[in-house]
């Protein structure tokens, strides 16, 4: 027997809404997950709806209707006669679900649902001290986590971070866990707040010309690892500016626009350029969410159910500056 659940969904460009979707019933090595929260991914998902990320606006009839994110967090209330790993009341994360309207999951990513069925191997168990509304959030815990991964950021390094979005204060926090130093900016005065308590070492109101003196008032030659966060291609010449000779650079946003590289300063820096996709390995951010050190909640700024969606998203599209990161409650009545 089909499940019904709603979903948010993109029909086209500038537009949202919440439908209803069949899901399957569990298979015998698959679970049911009923969603708590869903996490908003502010900056794709605005690309999204809007049509920029990916040039969706640009292929309008192949990528829409599409339904949106890839990061929940729920209760297991069915397993199949083959699962091993999980038990019904089991709290979880997980990325999306399968669908019985097979074009729809094709192009899409399925996180935003009110019901999942997803195979055992692709939804993990939360520890017991794990929030499930942080926990909705996981995939921006685990960008912060994968780009300090691939550069190997280590304890002395000084970081100088520009942009403290969501995946800016989590890349410092996991920078500053490592033991480095960090040294960020971001011209939003909510966020700057919100670093100097919880992420960053000093966190500045202002761009990167500032930073870059901050930086080399501590280390003349410069940082040894700078992280762009903020998604705007043309800061790769302030992040060369920043780093020392033979440090790393992590472009650490998502750029719709082409990234333009001078090569001679560049080359003279020998800078070691690192692009960061997706997250790491989700059973490593289950249990960072429980670690008790990960500072998540206090950046929730907006809280919502999942039916204020079509809301929800004109504020992301006129108001970003605003959010610093949101979740929808998926009340189950």
């Amino acid at each position: 027997m089909p499940i019904e659940s709603e979903a948010v969904v993109f029909p086209a460009p500038g537009s949202a809404e919440v439908r209803r979707v069949l899901l399957p019933d569990p298979g015998a090595r698959e679970v049911g997950v009923r969603t708590v929260y869903s996490g908003v991914s502010l900056g794709t998902e605005r690309g999204c709806y809007l049509g920029t990320y990916n040039r969706m606006g640009q292929r309008q009839s192949e990528a829409y209707p599409f339904a949106t994110v890839y990061q929940k967090s729920g209760i297991v209330d069915r397993v199949g006669l083959e699962v091993s790993g999980l038990k019904v009341g089991d709290r979880v994360l997980l990325s999306r679900t399968r669908l019985l309207d097979a074009d729809l999951e094709r192009r899409s990513w399925l996180g935003h649902t009110g019901y999942s069925v997803m195979p055992e191997d692709q939804v993990w168990r939360l520890p017991d001290a794990a929030d499930l509304e942080e926990a909705s959030l996981f995939v921006m815990v685990g960008v912060g986590s994968h780009g300090n991964r691939l550069a190997n950021v280590q304890a002395g390094d000084l970081v100088g971070m520009i942009g403290q979005g969501m995946i800016g204060q989590m890349s410092a926090q996991f920078a500053r866990h490592r033991g480095a130093r960090v040294l960020a900016c971001d011209l939003i005065e909510k966020r700057v707040q919100a670093s100097c308590r919880y992420s960053a070492d000093v966190t500045i109101d202002a761009g990167g010309d500032r930073l870059a003196a901050l930086v080399k008032a501590e280390r003349p030659e410069g940082a040894d690892v700078v992280t762009e966060t903020t998604g705007k291609a043309g800061l790769f010449p302030t992040c060369v500016d920043l780093v020392r000779r033979e440090g790393k650079i992590i472009m650490q946003g998502y750029y719709p626009e082409p990234i333009v590289v001078d090569f001679h300063p560049t080359h003279a820096k020998r800078a070691a350029v690192f692009f960061p996709c997706a997250w790491d390995d989700s059973g490593e951010v289950a249990r960072a969410l429980g670690g008790g050190w990960l500072a998540v909640k206090p950046l929730i700024t907006h809280r919502l159910s999942y039916r204020q969606a079509p809301e929800a998203y004109r504020m992301i599209a006129e108001s970003p500056n605003e959010i610093i990161s949101m979740v929808f409650r998926w009340d189950h009545d």
